[in-house]
């Protein structure tokens, strides 16, 4: 299966790095195109899984003498709050909007109909309190929803 990988790339000081790294990722078995970028210090590379892994394109990178940065997934927690003292769309919108400009918050939708927030975010950069907090903050309450039971 095709496969597109983005791998950051250190230790290139110019175009001929570069040229380099994109031409030794392209001579790797499997791999269909590679393309290394100076100027943001990444490699995109497209290539057979079943041929080849991101291992290898890593180590063939680290073989040419560049170093790599491994990008670390974040665990997005999710949750659903129960919000009091919305009156329209208007109010949704509001907390909505405030909600997806706090850092740390990856997505926020409100619905008026449930009185509900879903809300996605970094554990690491936000908690859920402070979640609250800024909820209350632009008037409105919010507290964590009892997940529903499923008899």
């Amino acid at each position: 299966m095709i496969q597109k990988e983005r791998i950051k790339i250190t230790g290139m000081s110019c175009s001929a790095c570069a040229n380099r790294i994109e031409k030794g990722l392209n001579g790797v078995d499997g791999v269909k195109k590679a393309n290394v970028n100076f100027a943001v210090e990444n490699a995109t590379v497209e290539y057979d899984d079943s041929k080849v892994s991101k291992d290898k394109l890593i180590e063939t990178v680290k073989n040419l003498g560049y170093g790599v940065i491994k990008e670390e997934k974040v665990k997005n927690d999710k949750v659903s709050l129960l919000i009091s003292g919305m009156g329209c769309a208007a109010c949704s919108a509001r907390i909505e909007k405030k909600l997806n400009a706090t850092k740390g918050i990856k997505t926020a939708a409100v619905n008026l109909a449930t009185n509900k927030a879903a809300v996605t975010y970094d554990a690491s950069q936000i908690k859920l309190s402070e979640i609250i907090k800024t909820i209350e903050g632009i008037g409105y309450g919010a507290q964590k929803a009892e997940e529903e039971s499923r008899d």
